[in-house]
């Protein structure tokens, strides 16, 4: 009895080698894709938006940009579903409307007609990545260039935090009043509290941190651009879940669908969608 109390104890206060839970391929799209960054699924609608760079113009303004529509089984639905974008990343929904992080401005897009509904220029950004909003309809944005997050409230877009703690925040995701931000240049995920804008370690160690979402049983996924997803239970234990580096398949603003049960991967350079279904072990 001894024996087994003091391998419990020891056993709760390590990280096994070995993932609780693993990634299965579901499907991958095809490469018609330009540069896919950000996937985001809409459930009323029961379809995946897939922003697209195309040329990926960082100081200038090229218009080749585009949002898809891809079904929750792969096949591309509209290719150039809203054009005239320059490099669409980040994406989020709220009451109808898609919003998208497009270099320094936030393009709101009806996802009844597709028609765009407003333009929000961020004053001083220089590249809009990750997007997420609340329950109360804010949009927070971050600027991974200027180490800025922005939020867009009733039609006005400001900085919220004007220098954020580490370098490069590029994810950010938020379930109720839980706020996690990404960040490309140190490798770290931290917490955010919405309410004091204060920042507190979470884990790290993932380079070129990019996607961060919630599974929604306490645990999260995370991706490195670089072509790693990882997972993170409820006591921030951190495991590889899946590493495409060598097969230079990036994996950036990645997006877990509940209700399908799907992680979706863009992969940026590879220029497909790749879905994956999560399994236990």
């Amino acid at each position: 009895m001894l024996f087994i109390l003091t391998l419990g104890s020891c056993s709760s206060g390590r990280i096994s080698s070995r993932a609780p839970v693993e990634l299965e391929q579901a499907w991958a799209s095809d490469n018609t894709f330009k540069t896919p960054e950000s996937a985001l699924y809409d459930p009323q609608r029961n379809v995946i938006y897939v922003s697209n760079i195309n040329n990926n113009t960082k100081t200038s303004k090229d218009g080749d940009g585009f949002i898809s529509k891809l079904s929750p089984t792969g096949e591309v639905q509209e290719l150039y579903w809203v054009s005239g974008l320059n490099n669409p990343h980040g994406l989020a929904l709220h009451n109808n409307v898609l919003y998208v992080a497009d270099m320094d401005e936030v393009v709101a897009i009806s996802t009844q007609s597709g028609g765009v509904l407003g333009r929000y220029k961020a004053d001083r950004a220089r590249m809009l990545n990750g997007v997420a909003a609340d329950d109360n309809g804010n949009i927070y944005v971050t600027d991974t260039e200027e180490d800025r997050i922005y939020v867009l409230r009733n039609g006005r877009i400001s900085p919220w935090i004007d220098k954020t703690k580490a370098s490069r925040p590029n994810g950010i995701s938020i379930r109720g009043n839980r706020m996690l931000v990404a960040f490309s240049g140190s490798g770290e995920v931290m917490l955010l509290d919405p309410e004091t804008k204060r920042f507190s370690e979470w884990i790290d160690g993932v380079k070129a941190a990019d996607g961060i979402d919630a599974v929604g049983d306490g645990s999260y996924l995370a991706s490195s651009w670089n072509g790693e997803i990882f997972h993170i239970d409820e006591r921030n234990r951190k495991w590889s879940l899946l590493n495409t580096t060598d097969q230079n398949m990036n994996t950036a603003d990645i997006h877990y669908a509940a209700q399908p049960g799907l992680l979706l991967v863009p992969t940026f350079k590879d220029n497909r969608v790749v879905a994956y279904r999560l399994r236990e072990r």
